[in-house]
């Protein structure tokens, strides 16, 4: 999960790397920019919560059904549109070079990356010892350090270390080829074929795999039809902020997209899932992020703003600490009930996603931009 467009706070919100003129803006132009994005922010941090919530019940067995496999789709919608709008403008002006989109993001998003293998390693001493080699583990640290499916070769889930780090590889491919192509000129009718063909494939691929939650790290097979998944997704972001749809519609209350979003990663009923994840990633998420951006601006969310601030580190972390959760209860013969376990494993992966981006995440990046990013 997929979480998601993980980016800083000033490229988030979109006031750092537009290119317009800051002499010719309202004074009230960053502060809307920001509360819009802020929301979105929100929707960021309760998909990715939704996400812990899913691989929790998974490591503790307790046998709940519901669809938060479907967040991931809504944070590759969710980044094709902020990084359509922090950066069309730059890369088709030519301000921002290809070279420096990528390094920017590489500085975003790896810090985490090597905290969320490291903390892999160590769960998968307690939890995978009896299954996995010290070779294995080696394997799986490796191929999920250089975001490579390397899992596979030994009879695992692509980036079984930590596995949420498969939508992240996938999060990288989409901006290689965004960054490939924004600068170019592309016709409406070109992008509407595109979005199209992508929308066919994609229902292939459901229709293939009875679902699309394997999609993208289970076997060699899903792994490559991962690229449909994030491309879709990926590509609807992007071309919701480039026609811009959201401005096109009134302002709508923040419940709607919010509960929306909600009722689609908690539905408990009985669906069929083939039908129900295409219908989720190709209507019902474009919708959703086309509502959240026409939103009205004027109120503030600090705890919206928190939510986006640690949902990339919970996303990262949360599941090597569950699966430590879920040891620590089996080795202890279930002394403390499992919802007991469950929520201080839950509570700890917040604290640690706090901890790792106050304390790591934002003072590393921000040394490597001063270093890397200098400008001409």
């Amino acid at each position: 999960m997929a979480v998601t467009d993980e980016l800083t706070r000033s490229e988030f919100c979109g006031t750092a790397d537009l290119d317009t003129n800051d002499a010719l803006r309202p004074a009230s132009w960053e502060n809307e920019v920001k509360n819009h994005f802020v929301f979105l922010d929100e929707l960021r941090g309760i998909a990715a919560l939704s996400v812990v919530l899913l691989h929790a019940n998974q490591a503790f067995a307790f046998g709940l059904h519901f669809h938060a496999y479907l967040a991931v789709d809504f944070f590759f919608c969710l980044s094709g549109f902020v990084l359509a709008h922090g950066y069309d403008a730059k890369l088709k002006s030519g301000m921002l070079r290809n070279r420096t989109f990528l390094l920017k993001r590489t500085i975003r998003l790896y810090p985490m990356i090597a905290v969320g293998v490291a903390l892999g390693v160590l769960a998968a001493q307690f939890t995978y010892a009896s299954i996995l080699s010290g070779l294995d583990v080696s394997i799986l640290a490796l191929g999920a350090l250089l975001l490579l499916p390397l899992g596979l070769l030994v009879g695992q889930e692509a980036f079984a270390i930590n596995n949420p780090l498969w939508s992240i590889c996938f999060e990288i491919v989409a901006g290689v080829a965004y960054g490939s192509v924004a600068r170019r000129r592309i016709r409406l009718w070109h992008e509407i074929a595109a979005l199209a063909l992508l929308a066919a494939a994609l229902f292939a691929v459901v229709s293939i795999e009875g679902t699309v939650g394997p999609v993208g790290f289970g076997s060699w097979r899903t792994f490559f039809e991962g690229l449909v998944r994030v491309g879709f997704s990926f590509l609807a972001g992007v071309l919701i902020f480039r026609w811009d749809i959201s401005n096109r519609i009134r302002a709508v209350p923040p419940q709607v997209p919010l509960f929306l979003l909600i009722a689609v990663l908690f539905c408990p009923f009985a669906v069929a899932r083939d039908i129900f994840d295409f219908v989720c990633i190709a209507i019902i998420f474009p919708i959703v992020l086309v509502l959240a951006v026409a939103v009205s601006s004027h109120e503030k969310r600090p705890f919206a703003a928190y939510l986006g601030q640690i949902s990339y580190p919970l996303y990262i972390v949360h599941q090597p600490i569950m699966q430590l959760g879920a040891q620590l209860q089996i080795s202890t013969g279930e002394v403390i009930p499992r919802p007991i376990t469950a929520g201080l494993a839950l509570l700890t992966a917040i604290a640690v996603a706090h901890l790792l981006y106050t304390r790591f995440d934002t003072p590393v990046r921000v040394y490597l931009g001063r270093k890397l990013l200098r400008p001409a």
